[in-house]
């Protein structure tokens, strides 16, 4: 059971990094967002960087 934890907590971790990298080569810090779902331990983990901009 703890092995499990343990690589959940790792496979994530690798993930969130990945995104904040790729958000940070494309300048795009200020918003990105980040979905994890587990499902009998089949992660699927999607983000969107975005952009936004005040017009006015």
């Amino acid at each position: 059971m703890e092995d499990k934890k343990c690589n959940l907590e790792k496979d994530i971790q690798e993930f969130i990094g990945t995104v904040i990298n790729k958000a940070e080569e494309e300048r795009k810090l200020d918003f990105f967002s980040i979905k994890i779902s587990n499902h009998r331990g089949t992660l699927q983990l999607d983000y969107t960087l975005g952009e936004r901009r005040k017009s006015y």
